[in-house]
């Protein structure tokens, strides 16, 4: 990396320290050191830009403090279900958030460690371009940094919006960093959203013993999932006392007297109710964050909130991409790593993979993992679908960890019998989910699954078990 000095800087010289690089990279989440250490290992010289701590909403924020808490109480909830144990459970809030933090804290350094090993320069800042390629870091009491790169990758992830009449406050009203501190447990919640977030939070809050309320103003819960399992999803958090509000939508809010909230909804007939609860919880829906990047500076158009980009994530301007939440839906962690390493390897002159295939993940109680279409939604492309089905009420292994409910979902091209999607409602789905990713990305047919030999006894037998279920009419050679 070369360093020189521009007019026009701070400084009683009037000259700003400049860098110049291969590789910008601006943002510091999993699509942004995945990009910096890639780059670094093929060769190019690479600084990234950090305004915060490494590892983006992902690490600090959102997915591992998220899963931490929710082994933890899931954990609690097993114990207190357990039917050879006796006696009062004692909750120590503060030894719980401490493993979090603790949890939080050891991977954020090492990340940070890694990158810093792969040679990536990292800087302390929020960027702002001047001109496509050229940035300005305001580093707070430090001088500003230039930084000129032959590519730059935007990588600056996304923020919540929740809507009119809906405002957090941090006390009654939480978003998800407030929910995560868990500076109490309520004795209840309302939490608004059925999405990934909200029954992940759902599940968190009931393992503590919280009454806890979903509002969602879809008719199902978990909206983007096959229909059946937002069908068996509501009936599971039913049996735990989880209320579950459909086709109603929360409008505003109102503080009460008790150090409550109140919480208005309206449902599709009209009608209008009100939640008086401890707190609330507003998932909110993502959007893409530009804040402070100036990027009509750099000529990159932003039309309707999302940045304009071509299939290879290339943007208006040559050599500036955009990864990951930054570019729009779906907002996942492992879709900014594939979208990076594409990048990367398109910067280095390296083939392209091809498009990668995508996973969603759903860690609450139960869990689901979903790849490819939905039976329903391959009817509708014109595919000839069967449906290859297995229950984990079958599976041993399932019975043995007391978690036998949910299944196995393969919808198959019956022509051809390749595998168009899994869906996966039940223990482990989201490690199971991978099988299915294994076998889209790869064009395997629902016979190349049953000659796979799983072990026994295992959760992955389901999958074998839902492609052994299905028997399709042997295909005529090709002449």
């Amino acid at each position: 990396m070369e360093e020189a000095a521009v007019a026009g800087g701070s400084g009683e010289s009037g000259f700003m320290k400049t860098q110049e690089c291969d590789l910008l990279v601006i943002g510091g989440g999993p699509g942004g050191y995945t990009a910096a250490m890639r780059a670094a290992q093929g060769g190019l010289s690479v600084l990234l830009v950090e305004r915060g701590p490494m590892g983006g909403t992902c690490l600090n924020r959102g997915c591992l403090p998220t899963k931490t808490l929710l082994e933890d109480t899931r954990l609690i909830d097993a114990v207190r279900r357990a039917a050879f144990l006796k006696g009062d459970l004692r909750i120590n809030r503060v030894r719980i958030l401490a493993r979090k933090d603790a949890v939080v804290e050891v991977s954020v350094a090492g990340i940070t460690q890694a990158v810093l090993e792969k040679g990536v320069g990292i800087v302390k800042g929020a960027a702002s371009f001047t001109a496509p390629g050229k940035v300005v870091v305001d580093r707070g009491e430090e001088e500003p940094l230039g930084i000129e790169a032959a590519h730059v990758i935007i990588a600056t992830g996304s923020r919540p919006e929740y809507g009119p009449g809906l405002t957090i406050d941090g006390n009654k009203i939480l978003d998800t960093d407030a929910a995560l501190a868990l500076e109490t447990i309520p004795r209840s919640i309302a939490i608004v959203g059925s999405g990934n977030r909200g029954v992940e939070f759902a599940s968190i809050y009931a393992n503590l013993g919280t009454r806890v309320t979903i509002v969602e103003k879809e008719k199902r819960l978990l909206p983007r999932e096959h229909r059946w399992i937002g069908g068996r999803y509501r009936q599971a958090l039913g049996q735990r006392h989880i209320q579950v509000m459909t086709r109603t939508e929360a409008v505003a809010t109102e503080p009460l007297h008790d150090q409550g909230v109140r919480l208005v909804v309206t449902r599709d007939d009209g009608e209008s109710e009100r939640l008086d609860v401890d707190r609330v919880l507003l998932t909110g829906s993502r959007r893409p964050c530009f804040d402070g990047l100036n990027l009509d500076v750099a000529g990159l158009d932003t039309s309707g909130g999302f940045l304009t980009r071509g299939e290879t994530m290339e943007t208006g301007q040559q050599g500036v991409y955009v990864v990951g939440d930054a570019a729009g839906p779906p907002y996942l962690a492992h879709k900014a790593i594939a979208q990076s390493a594409a990048v990367v390897d398109r910067i280095l002159g390296k083939p392209s993979a091809g498009t990668p295939v995508i996973a969603n993940c759903v860690y609450g109680d139960p869990e689901v993992g979903s790849v490819g279409m939905t039976d329903y939604e391959a009817k509708k492309a014109g595919y000839p679908v069967r449906l290859g089905e297995f229950y984990f009420a079958r599976s041993g292994r399932a019975a043995s960890m007391g978690k036998d409910d949910g299944f196995v979902l393969i919808p198959v091209d019956e022509e051809s019998g390749k595998v168009l999607g899994m869906h996966i409602l039940g223990p482990s789905a989201t490690e199971l989910i991978s099988l299915g990713v294994l076998a889209i990305q790869n064009g395997l047919t629902i016979e190349d699954l049953r000659r796979t030999v799983l072990p026994h006894m295992t959760l992955s037998e389901s999958v074998y078990e839902a492609a052994a279920a299905l028997t399709l009419a042997p295909s005529t050679p090709s002449p």
